[in-house]
């Protein structure tokens, strides 16, 4: 098995496990969007619930509705800090994703390079072999050109 091949099935290897780390990376980045997206609609519905306690407390609300209004509001901030927490967390899911990503990029990258580099110094040294018969085929026939001269 030559150098080259070798090299090249673990740049395979590395780019296959790159491209790998790039989906995952994007699923995780969904994820947190859609995370993101339910806070920002449990903050805004907080807002619209805490205009229209406003609006009934400002046309005379009883102590019942007060404790419904006051208890669902409670819920809801329970429901707004766990979701922080989800985003939170996905968020850092997301660094280690990127950080994994980036992590077989670099590997993926040398291997690349080391790929390069072998199949530049494979050419360098046919290239070599070839200028090497060039000369002794060019040496041989001025020496037989010479003998048949002479």
């Amino acid at each position: 098995m030559s150098r080259g091949f070798i090299l090249q099935g673990l740049l395979d290897i590395a780019e296959s496990e790159m491209e790998s780390a790039a989906v995952s990376l994007g699923k995780l980045a969904h994820q947190l969007r859609q995370q993101e997206e339910k806070l920002a609609l449990l903050v805004q519905y907080r807002g619209d619930y805490q205009s229209r306690l406003s609006g009934a407390a400002g046309n005379g609300l009883d102590s019942r509705n007060f404790r419904n209004f006051s208890e669902f509001m409670k819920q809801l901030e329970q429901a707004i800090h766990q979701q922080q927490a989800v985003v939170s967390d996905a968020r850092r899911r997301v660094a280690a994703g990127r950080q994994h990503w980036q992590e077989k990029q670099k590997k993926s990258k040398a291997y690349g390079t080391l790929a390069q580099r072998a199949s530049t110094h494979a050419t360098r040294v046919e290239n070599g072999r070839e200028q090497k018969l060039q000369d002794d085929f060019a040496s041989r026939t001025s020496k037989s050109k010479t003998l048949a001269g002479h």
